[in-house]
């Protein structure tokens, strides 16, 4: 389950990096897709508006209401992310990590996609009169599996700690489909790659190099980088990384302008 103690985090606009590269994919916020998904959530909507059977009714509802969160994520996800933003927890070591409404998002998603399917199961199982069809049928419960894989696994991505951790030991955490436990000696190359939205790449020695998704860091993955090469390369700073906002101030002091 998530955590059980919400973590506090910070943001700031820093000036460590020029904030030329767009933090979102194709260099573009994603207005069209977030216009395309409002679409869709409307379609079941009108469609259980002027459909008077009932199983048909709450089936196309739960659509519509899985459709409409995703609708809300993909802007909280894309909204999360700035160019120059570094979003930090204000406790503890140095961890870049998202903010609480896209962890939450990470938790609904996935959670209310399971609604279609359950409710396509109740009105099979009372009868309720709705519409014949192999997709009608067979559509919300092919939705509730993939769902529920994703859950699964966010469960599982629980054993590793949440957001980047940066202290004196190296690099640790993450979450989602990338995860890194790695000393200051293992840490080569750090840069920012990525086409299709930039991404946080490392490589580590004898270790396949991380990629990080910058929405799991909830930061510039440019800004990120020039923070792990600066304290990769000054080992007499790392003690300024018990304390992330301290680390912060010490990288900003010496990096900019």
């Amino acid at each position: 389950m998530p955590e059980q103690m919400p973590m506090r985090t910070a943001a700031r606009s820093v000036r460590i990096v020029d904030g030329s590269r767009s933090v979102h994919p194709n260099g573009r916020f994603p207005t069209a897709a977030l216009a395309l998904l409002g679409i869709l959530a409307l379609v079941p909507l009108l469609l259980a508006i002027v459909d008077d059977q009932a199983g048909f009714r709450l089936v196309m509802l739960s659509l519509a209401v899985y459709t409409g969160m995703l609708a809300v994520a993909l802007s909280l996800w894309a909204r999360s992310l700035r160019e120059r933003l570094v979003r930090i927890a204000t406790t503890g070591p140095l961890r870049f990590t998202p903010a609480v409404r896209v962890r939450v998002a990470l938790w609904l998603v996935p959670a209310i996609g399971m609604l279609p399917a359950l409710t396509n199961l109740l009105v099979r199982t009372l009868g309720l009169p709705t519409m014949d069809g192999r997709l009608l049928e067979w559509g919300p419960y092919a939705l509730g599996m993939v769902s529920l894989v994703g859950l699964g696994r966010e469960l599982m991505a629980l054993r590793t700690p949440l957001g980047l951790v940066v202290d004196e030991r190296g690099l640790h955490g993450v979450r989602g489909s990338a995860s890194i436990e790695a000393s200051w000696d293992q840490i080569g190359t750090v840069d920012v790659v990525g086409l299709h939205g930039p991404k946080l790449a490392i490589s580590v020695a004898d270790q396949m190099p991380a990629i990080i998704d910058a929405h799991r860091l909830g930061s510039d993955p440019a800004a990120v980088a020039a923070v792990l090469i600066f304290f990769r390369d000054h080992p007499d700073h790392r003690q300024s990384l018990a304390d992330g906002t301290t680390a912060m101030q010490t990288v900003t002091g010496a990096l900019q302008p």
